[in-house]
């Protein structure tokens, strides 16, 4: 009788399950390899935080997964595997196409992320849209419940309303109703809550969990916050340098950290 491994296992269960992926950057003068042999599963209804200084490359990851790493970053090796599909494998039009449908992205800046020119219901509405063959009508209805799902009052006001009107945390969540409106089977979360008070804070987390938990959806969060890791995530990936250095459940890396930087990292945040 043939047992399966815990990878394997983790990989059959995995909406994300990167293996052995490198990256560079390919600059001037030099080659900066941002990722290096990196193995990564995010699992559907877990959060799965990936946790590093600035300059670890966790940022690089998810803008990988995206397939918006940008133009002078070269893939030398290793898989993506979203839906159980290799993007890194497909055509670019038919990546970008597969992506936009498995996966969505929230960034650190969410007014940055969001179009000055259109108005929250607008860009709701074309999101919408682009997903579904319904009416304008019907996209509106939608859109309105979206923003209720994550706890924006007076949706109707709020419709008509710029990205400049809007404090951050209100932003932030705005991004999330977009990001959620097709309830992708992946969202990752770029620094959601950074720059943001301690109860806003709180209520994006909670958009967070509660998206997981009623879509199912697997949630790779970006972070460098070890407070917003313990609150929220199941499983942890430390990245230094480029290298995962320790992976496993929250209870062990805060419980039983292996690996020098963790206990550092720990340390540092107390």
């Amino acid at each position: 009788m043939q047992y399966k491994t815990d990878q394997e296992i983790q990989s059959e269960n995995a909406t994300l399950d990167i293996r052995g992926l490198s990256l560079d950057y390919i600059m001037q003068d030099q080659n900066i390899h941002a990722v290096v042999d990196l193995n990564l599963v995010a699992r559907m209804g877990k959060i799965t935080a990936l946790v590093g200084e600035s300059g670890s490359g966790k940022s690089t990851v998810a803008l990988a997964v995206m397939g918006i790493q940008g133009k002078n970053a070269v893939v030398s090796s290793g898989e993506i595997y979203l839906g159980g599909t290799d993007i890194l494998s497909m055509p670019k039009k038919d990546m970008r196409s597969y992506i936009s449908n498995h996966a969505s992205i929230i960034f650190q800046d969410p007014i940055d992320s969001l179009n000055p020119l259109l108005t929250v219901g607008e860009q709701l509405v074309e999101a919408i849209l682009i997903h579904e063959k319904i009416t304008k009508n019907q996209a509106r209805t939608i859109a309105l419940n979206q923003l209720l799902a994550v706890s924006l009052p007076q949706p109707e006001k709020l419709m008509k309303k710029y990205p400049f009107m809007l404090s951050g945390g209100m932003c932030q969540r705005v991004m999330i109703a977009i990001a959620s409106v097709f309830h992708p089977p992946l969202l990752i979360a770029d620094e959601p809550t950074t720059a943001l008070d301690v109860t806003i804070q709180a209520q994006i987390l909670h958009q967070l969990d509660s998206m997981r938990k009623r879509d199912g959806t697997a949630i790779l969060l970006i972070t460098h916050d070890l407070g917003v890791v313990a609150e929220i995530a199941d499983d942890v990936c430390i990245m230094k340098d480029g290298h995962i250095v320790e992976s496993g459940t929250v209870d062990d890396i805060f419980c039983n950290p292996q690996h020098t930087y963790t206990r550092q990292l720990l340390a540092a945040a107390l």
